[in-house]
């Protein structure tokens, strides 16, 4: 708390409007392409807390000398823990994760602007493939609807325990190691029922694993202006209100903050219709970046109309797989891009009408590039299917020159 206070007497002043511009904003134009970039570039001096730190490092089974009091001398199942996240760390790194750097520098950054906003709806606690994807946007926002969680006084819990805790955290992991999603059933068992009781510790895995500092961390709930926050001490876990957890974190050797907020929330139209407050945020997002991933084909559906629409008013391009928004909303506004093997969905997805005829049409018919990695559904057959939409600039344009007018 300490350190959040100095940051506000002495630094806000300077900073605020840039670093919390990022939660909100209107319609945006090419200005907002510049701010971005400029965003990036600003050196911002944050007061640290290096206890965050401690606890993602102890968390990422990376290091634990600021928890010496709790080991005996045995010491045997940290250890054992090290090895439990480093043998799949390492291998979904040169199967996956090394593979998708290279593909985001050579077929993704090229053809957007890579500093914007991400948006990420549906995502559970993936910061991991985000970041790998989009290391250079200067914001990351995540919406699902697994609970934030909390961490346990670890300097405090007794060996048993806290092997215990860890052990949750890497079992809570499994599927991304195997899957590289997270199943909604299993979550509903690892993160709401057991030690681990929701994404925060996911979060700090991830962050550290990705070679970021975490200098800020807090709980925060949407204001009803859907605009301002205010930091609580803990989450209530209700769907009627928007709660969220907030980090402040600088990757290794960068001089550059960013934020990265996850969301708890329900973004079905009914969802929405309960909590209005938090649509009216999220239409009000500054231009972005949208990803969508081994999203169940919610956005298939009409009763999730709303965050469809919202994405495709407020994104500058989306990156996603055949369970986000059909390619038949994409036809009039966006320029697409093809990638990997287009297949009917998976047998847990049985459906014919998520089956898009028009998309399979254009696989066949159109220049497709290969992937070299698997994400997503498919990841049996290895055959998975990516499309890249990027708005139009005859549309931006015309975006542009009608705020102009206006």
């Amino acid at each position: 708390m300490k350190t959040r206070l100095i940051f506000f007497l002495v630094v806000i002043i300077v900073f605020s409007s840039v670093i919390f511009s990022c939660n909100s904003g209107g319609k945006s134009n090419e200005a907002d392409k510049t701010n971005d970039t400029v965003l990036n570039e600003v050196k911002i001096t944050y007061p640290k807390d290096t206890t965050l730190d401690q606890i993602a490092a102890l968390l990422g089974g990376d290091q634990a000398e600021a928890f010496k009091n709790v080991f005996t001398d045995n010491m045997s199942f940290w250890d054992d823990y090290k090895i439990s996240i480093d043998t799949p760390w390492n291998r979904i790194t040169n199967e996956r994760l090394s593979l998708m750097d290279k593909w985001s520098v050579e077929e993704l950054n090229p053809k957007i602007n890579d500093t914007l906003l991400l948006f990420y709806p549906f995502s559970g606690p993936d910061y991991l493939n985000a970041y790998h994807l989009f290391p250079d946007a200067n914001e990351y926002i995540l919406v699902a609807m697994e609970k934030l969680g909390t961490i346990p006084d670890l300097y405090n819990l007794d060996e048993d325990n806290l092997k215990g805790y860890l052990d949750a955290v890497n079992f809570a992991l499994r599927d991304i190691y195997k899957r590289s999603y997270f199943i909604t059933g299993n979550m509903d068992q690892d993160l709401r029922k057991h030690k681990v009781d929701g994404v925060l510790p996911l979060l700090y895995v991830f962050l550290h694993r990705t070679g970021h500092e975490i200098y800020d961390f807090g709980y925060y709930r949407l204001e009803n202006d859907g605009i301002s926050f205010t930091e609580i001490e803990e989450p209530t876990n209700s769907l009627e209100v928007s709660e969220c957890i907030k980090f402040k974190v600088r990757k290794n050797g960068d001089d550059k903050l960013k934020n990265l907020t996850y969301f708890y929330a329900n973004i079905s139209d009914d969802g929405f219709a309960q909590n209005p407050v938090f649509l009216q945020y999220l239409q009000n997002l500054r231009t972005n970046n949208t990803f969508i991933k081994s999203a169940s084909y919610l956005s298939h559906y009409e009763t999730f109309s709303n965050i469809r629409n919202l994405v495709l008013d407020n994104a500058d391009a989306v990156l996603e797989d055949d369970t986000g928004i059909p390619y038949r909303y994409f036809l009039d506004d966006f320029d697409h891009y093809l990638y990997g093997v287009y297949e009917k969905p998976i047998a847990d997805f049985k459906s014919t009408y998520l089956f898009q005829k028009d998309l399979n049409e254009e696989y066949q018919n159109s220049e497709v590039k290969p992937l070299d990695f698997s994400l997503g559904y498919h990841w049996r057959s290895g055959n998975q299917n990516w499309m890249l939409y990027v708005r139009s600039k005859d549309q931006t344009a015309e975006e542009t020159e009608n705020l102009d007018q206006e």
